[in-house]
């Protein structure tokens, strides 16, 4: 029987692996928070075989690392607003499990639009920019169109003939 590495946490065995020809043996385990810090003790292993197992044995601290950002969306790809109203864009990061989901907004011409911090598109001037949005990690990027349609200014209504 080969020697198979048990990795504890608590009283709970988390992951197994037997050890290979070179002596190691690779273990996964599931419900590590990324870009954490974990403990000395925090986890504990022991080796098993034919005649039983070790007594179990501290992990070092380790950190985990950073889940990366592999792209982002913006939504609606058009949008159109009038002078002076504002309307709503959405990104999604991608994977919705990347450690730093933070992005930011451009407008390629803020005499058409302005837009926030948390996409809110403002209409300035009739006309059409692009609104971009790009992620913190990774410098990705996507775009939308958006379209600013003048207010058209209604005539007052003449006062009645007397």
């Amino acid at each position: 029987m080969a020697d198979t590495l048990k990795v504890y946490k608590g009283d709970d065995v988390v992951g197994t692996a037997e050890r290979g020809e070179d002596g190691k043996a690779k273990v996964a385990v599931d419900g590590l928070d990324a870009n954490t810090d974990y403990a000395t003790g925090t986890y504990q292993v022991s080796i098993s075989n034919e005649n039983g197992e070790s007594e179990k044995v501290d992990v070092p601290s380790f950190k985990t690392k950073a889940i990366s950002v592999t792209g982002v969306t913006i939504a609606p790809k058009t949008a159109s607003v009038d002078v002076d109203a504002t309307t709503k864009l959405n990104s999604t990061v991608a994977p919705s499990t990347a450690t730093n989901k933070s992005v930011s907004y451009t407008s390629s011409d803020e005499a058409v639009a302005t837009v926030s911090s948390n996409g809110t598109v403002t209409g300035v001037a009739e006309g059409e920019t692009n609104i971009s949005v790009t992620t913190q990690d990774g410098n990705k990027t996507d775009t939308a169109t958006v379209t600013v349609n003048a207010v058209e200014e209604s005539e007052p209504e003449p006062e009645p003939e007397k």
